[in-house]
Parts: structure tokens; C-alpha cells; sequence
């Protein structure tokens, strides 16, 4: 019966990878870059909404992420969810992608249209892992996950320098439509690879267990709990960072549309270089290490960005440089934040332990960023006082805030929170939503 069963298990991998190759840069290209901003403001969103937008899917994951592995556990299992939540997800970029279409309506098809996507995402995420565990040997993970991410990051990063080197200093609507057609149509390739893993019994659902059973264990969890609430910390302090730094981009430092989506791209080759030296990092940190030199960088970054004034070409590439180290530290924190959820989840409640984690990942993520959003559009364009000689308006409010976050977060040493080695050696597991 084993080895009838690994037979199909090189398949599996490669389809999983290439659905997260997909899926991911779609995800990246509609929610989490310059493109989806740039297109928002086109269309008269505005700087709160526009940045509201890029805030959705973390933040909807965080409030959906539970009630939906309490759905993937009573069915049992977690292939017709996830297709399911994908090609819905795939229906809401299409219309998104087709907003100035609707004339005046437009900003509002657009930003109802994200907020479906986010929302079916979350019924993707929740069935993706178990999903996934259905033929991944605890051996494997490590690489499988390791491959994973470096190969869906590296298409995000590679589409969106194509896309910084072809739409030219000033694109218009239509540019920016086209590219999202064309991210729409990538983001669909995810079901059709999903629809090609061989079937697997799915192991450590839960079955039709009771939803307050599922929910009390998750609650007695208290390692995961405790560890939970300081990756919220961390997240809230960075995560509004790179999309408020876009926006700055834009809307203060007038940069060419061009080189903000160029950029962005280099934010994401951060996440990637995370992704690919993380356990390096560890060995060369410690994980209790990897933290402080995180919460350092989000500080002295947030700081860095506090006291740009003007735009020229330096100044964009120390941004851009900027964004790079932030999103390194980003990614590498996710990657112990995700192998330590995996070691403190309870084996006989992984779906939703995991879900309840992923409510306080995500909860930071998405809550960071619509907090600087609602700060954003509430305030006037420059706050009327100075810090030496500096006029500090909206955006260095918001990196000032950031800024002071990462600094009090870092009192919490997570290490206090977490199991005894279970974090010294990341396993590779990948954060809910990408893959």
C-alpha cells in the first residue's frame, strides 16, 4: 500500500507548485502591489481606498480563515472547497479587471469585486494545507515548501518586472486593465493544476467533530495562542510598510508609474531572498536572533522612510533598497512564524489550530494596513507641526507609528512563546494564502 501510494506523489508536487505558481502571482498582481494602486487611483478610488484594497485579503483571511477549516472539517475533506473558492475567486479578478467598464461605478465594482476575491480566498486557504497533507510526508516538507516558494515568488517577481519595463512611464487605464485580463487568466491556471493532483485520503481533518470541540482545543492551545499574539505585533508594526511606500511613491513623490511597479518588484525579490536564506539566517542568528535583527530593520526602515522629503533618482533607489531589506526580514519571520504553527498545532486538530493561528497572522497583516488606510484619508495632506525642520505630514505619521510598534514588540521575546526547538530549524511551511 506505501509505495502504491508515493507512486503518484512526485505528480502531486509538481502540480501543487505550479497551482502556487499561478495562484500567487495573480494574488500578487489584483491585492498586494503597485498595479492594483495604481489602476484603483485611475479609476477615482483614492488614496484611502486604494490602500483599503491592499489591506482586504490578509484581513479577510484573518476574520474567515476559522469558520471555513470549521467547514473543511465537518465535510471531511478539502478538494471541492478549494477548488470551488478558486474558480469563484477567478469570477471576482475577471470583474475586477472589467471595472471601467461601468462608468461611474466603477471604484465600487472595483473595490466590492477584491473584497469577494478575498473573501472566496479564504475558503481557498483553509482547504489548501489539508489539502496539501493529504500526500506530504513530514520528510518531505522542508523541500517541497522550500522549492514551493522560491518558484511562485520568483514568477511574481519576474511578471511584475515585465510588467515595470512595458508599461511605460505613464500608463493609462487600458495598460493596467490589460495586465490584471492577463493576471486573471494566470490566476486561473491554479484550479486546473489543483484538478490534476491524484487523490489522496486526506489525514487529520477532524470529521464531523463538534464545532465547540474544535474551537475549545484551539483555545486551550495556550503556545499557540501566545505565540499567535506576537506574530500579530509583529505584523501590525510591518506590514502597512511597502504598500504606503507605493502610494507615497505615487501620490507625494510623483515617481513615473514605471519605476513604482519597478519597485515593487524589487520588494517582492526581498521576499524571495527571505524565502531562500531563511534557514541560513537561523544558523547564523539563531531564531530569538532572526527576531531582533526583524524588529531592527522594520524600526531603522520605518524611520529611513520618516525622513525622505523629496523624489529623484537616489531617493528611489534607496527605496527600493529599503523595500528589499523590509520584505527580506518580512518573509524570513514568516517562515519560522509558519514552521512554529505547525509544531505547536495539535495533530488531532491541525485544520483548525492552524486556522485560529492564521486569524491572529493575518488579523496583523490586513489590520495594519486598514488602519493606515483609515489614517490615511482621514487626515489632511500635511499635519501642521514639524520634528526638526521636518514637516511631517500623513505618510510619516503612519512610518512613525510603524516605527514605534516594531520597537515595543520587541520587548516580547518569542522565544518565551514557543515550544523548545521547534523553531530552530523552519520547516519550510508556507503562510496561508501563498501557497
Amino acid at each position: 500500500m506505501e509505495s502504491t501510494l508515493q507512486t503518484p506523489v512526485p505528480s502531486a508536487e509538481l502540480n501543487a507548485i505550479l497551482s502556487s505558481c499561478c495562484g500567487v502571482l495573480g494574488e500578487i498582481t489584483l491585492a498586494d502591489s503597485a498595479v492594483i494602486i495604481l489602476f484603483a487611483e485611475m479609476l477615482g478610488a483614492g488614496t484611502r481606498l486604494s490602500l483599503m484594497m491592499t489591506s482586504l485579503l490578509p484581513l479577510l483571511n484573518g476574520l474567515c480563515i476559522v469558520p471555513m477549516a470549521i467547514l473543511t472539517a465537518q465535510l471531511g475533506g478539502s478538494r471541492r472547497l478549494t477548488l470551488g473558492a478558486c474558480l469563484l475567486a477567478g469570477g471576482a479578478y475577471f470583474t475586477a479587471a472589467a471595472a471601467p467598464w461601468f462608468g461611474g461605478a466603477a471604484a465600487t465594482v472595483l473595490l466590492t469585486s477584491v473584497f469577494l476575491f478575498a473573501l472566496f480566498m479564504a475558503g481557498f486557504v483553509a482547504g489548501w494545507f489539508p489539502l496539501l497533507n493529504s500526500f506530504l510526508n513530514p520528510s518531505r516538507r522542508v523541500a517541497f515548501f522550500g522549492r514551493l516558494r522560491l518558484w511562485h515568488q520568483l514568477a511574481g517577481v519576474v511578471f511584475l518586472f515585465g510588467v515595470g519595463l512595458l508599461i511605460g512611464r505613464r500608463p493609462d487605464v487600458k495598460t493596467i486593465q490589460t495586465v490584471l485580463f492577463v493576471g486573471a487568466l494566470i490566476f486561473l491556471g491554479r484550479a486546473g493544476f489543483i484538478a490534476r493532483i491524484p487523490f489522496f485520503p486526506e489525514r487529520n481533518v477532524g470529521g464531523a467533530v463538534g464545532v465547540r470541540r474544535t474551537l475549545a482545543g484551539a483555545l486551550a492551545n495556550r503556545p499557540l495562542f501566545g505565540f499567535g499574539r506576537y506574530v500579530f505585533a509583529l505584523n501590525l508594526a510591518a506590514y502597512c510598510v511597502v504598500p504606503l511606500t507605493l502610494l507615497e511613491l505615487s501620490n507625494r513623490l510623483h515617481a513615473p508609474g514605471n519605476a513604482v511597479v519597478t519597485i515593487s518588484a524589487t520588494a517582492l525579490t526581498g521576499m524571495l531572498l527571505g524565502y531562500a536564506f531563511t534557514a541560513k539566517a537561523v544558523r547564523l542568528w539563531t531564531v530569538p536572533g532572526l527576531f531582533r535583527c526583524a524588529h531592527l530593520a522594520f524600526a531603522l526602515i520605518a524611520l529611513a522612510l520618516f525622513c525622505i522629503g523629496r523624489g529623484s533618482v537616489f531617493v528611489y533607489i534607496l527605496m527600493a533598497a529599503l523595500l528589499l531589506v523590509h520584505s527580506f526580514f518580512v518573509a524570513a519571520t514568516s517562515v519560522v512564524s509558519s514552521s512554529e504553527m505547525l509544531a505547536l498545532s495539535n495533530v488531532d486538530n491541525r485544520v483548525v489550530d492552524m486556522a485560529f493561528f492564521g486569524m491572529f497572522f493575518y488579523g496583523g497583516q490586513g489590520l495594519s494596513r486598514l488602519a493606515a488606510s483609515l489614517f490615511i484619508g482621514s487626515c489632511n495632506a500635511t499635519v501642521p507641526w514639524h520634528v526638526g525642520g521636518v514637516s511631517v505630514d500623513r505618510y510619516r505619521l503612519v512610518f512613525l507609528f510603524s516605527a514605534a510598534v516594531a520597537a515595543l514588540a520587541s520587548r516580547v521575546s518569542p522565544s518565551a512563546q514557543t515550544s523548545k526547538g521547534s523553531i530552530a530549524a523552519p520547516c519550510g511551511h508556507a503562510e496561508a494564502g501563498a501557497g
